[in-house]
């Protein structure tokens, strides 16, 4: 790694922000209102547009580091799965019906496109598989030091994330707000893995 000082101090800001963040996400999760959380709404549509712009950004920065250049391309196909995740392959622009925790959306089996996405994530991750495979140098990557406060905010909103989403101590409402905002945390602090490696 060849971290300048700004660069670290503008990733220990980082991670100190997403820390308390992932600490103050259950008092808010019980004060923002719910329908930020719904489906298609400002908190999913935050986590599509964070995992796209990190996996452009960390595209247009890869050729800068030739060793890692196909690690940086792999962490980008990953970030845009997710993305793709986050928009159930695209169903969310199929809404079939409105609850009290937002949009209800056309069953896996009842969508029309289907067959094309399952043959498209096949080939998605064969792909993925064979770049790890051929090009990454897992074992660089494994044996140089590694991320461990950003590892520890992405375990803890994961913690948090899980917890929203089966309303364990908390109402189904609060749940659902403090899983997506959680979830939102993890993606953002998902690049900044990247950036660890690769400066």
């Amino acid at each position: 790694m060849n971290f300048t000082t700004l660069q670290y101090r503008i990733y220990k800001i980082y991670l100190s922000t997403a820390f308390a963040a992932v600490i103050l996400s259950v008092p808010l999760a019980l004060i923002l209102p719910v329908e930020i959380s719904f489906e298609n709404a400002f908190l999913e549509n935050a986590q599509v547009a964070v995992l796209i712009f990190a996996a452009l950004l960390i595209i247009f920065f890869s050729n800068k580091n030739r060793q890692l250049k196909w690690f940086n391309r792999l962490f980008a196909m990953i970030l845009t799965l997710i993305a793709l995740r986050e928009l159930s392959w695209g169903r969310v622009f199929f809404p079939i019906d409105q609850e009290d925790l937002g949009w209800v959306f056309v069953s896996m089996a009842d969508y029309k496109y289907r067959i094309p996405v399952y043959i498209f994530l096949t080939v998605y991750i064969l792909a993925m598989i064979f770049i790890l495979i051929r090009f990454v140098p897992v074992k660089k990557i494994l044996l140089s030091l590694q991320p461990v406060a950003a590892f520890a905010v992405m375990f803890m909103a994961a913690i948090f994330s899980y917890i929203g989403d089966h309303s364990i101590f908390i109402s189904k409402e609060c749940g659902q707000i403090l899983e997506e905002f959680d979830e939102l945390i993890l993606y953002m602090t998902l690049p900044a893995t990247n950036f660890y490696y690769t400066n």
